[in-house]
């Protein structure tokens, strides 16, 4: 079953790389919600675990609310899109069903996230601001003014979201220690 819901996120990937490519809009691809459904979709098929709880936490904590929040402010998306948003935290669940989401796993998505500035920062366009790389999230980017204050509380607030999504996970979806 991971097997197979891995090679489906990849084929929702390769589909969403198309149409933004068609687009001009290939640059995406590195939104921290692509990279980590491909790290997901990667475990799933080749059982690796911690790829696989990275991947699922960062869907379910960061990737699925951001993405509830841009269709609601933008009103638009792609079937490719809202499968892939959908579907990656859910075949995580299931595949990581019963066990504990690991201490160091919310740190780990905030390193990955940290890359992911770095790279967008370096290979995509400004005007795209991938992973807010570049100013704040554009329906605020008028009340915040910009800078590393900024970029500190997006931070935290994303530890601070990783870090609930760990404990209600841990707390009632995951099987007691033994």
């Amino acid at each position: 079953m991971n097997r197979a819901g891995g090679v489906f996120l990849l084929l929702l990937l390769a589909t969403l790389a198309v149409q933004k490519t068609q687009d001009g809009l290939a640059p995406e691809l590195l939104w921290m919600c692509h990279v980590t459904s491909a790290m997901l979709a990667l475990g799933l098929v080749a059982n690796v675990a911690p790829l696989i709880v990275t991947g699922f936490l960062c869907q379910a904590a960061i990737a699925l609310p951001a993405y509830v929040l841009h269709v609601a402010t933008s009103g638009h998306t792609s079937v490719a899109s809202f499968m892939l948003h959908v579907c990656a935290p859910a075949l995580g669940a299931m595949a990581w069903w019963g066990k504990r989401v690991p201490a160091a796993i919310p740190w780990v998505a905030l390193a990955t996230y940290q890359l992911l500035i770095a790279f967008s920062q370096a290979f995509t366009p400004e005007s795209l601001n991938v992973n807010l790389a570049f100013r704040p999230w554009d329906p605020l980017v008028t009340f915040i003014p910009w800078g590393w204050p900024v970029r500190a509380l997006n931070l935290a607030l994303m530890l601070a979201q990783l870090v609930a999504a760990r404990w209600l996970w841990n707390r009632y979806l995951a099987k007691t220690a033994s």
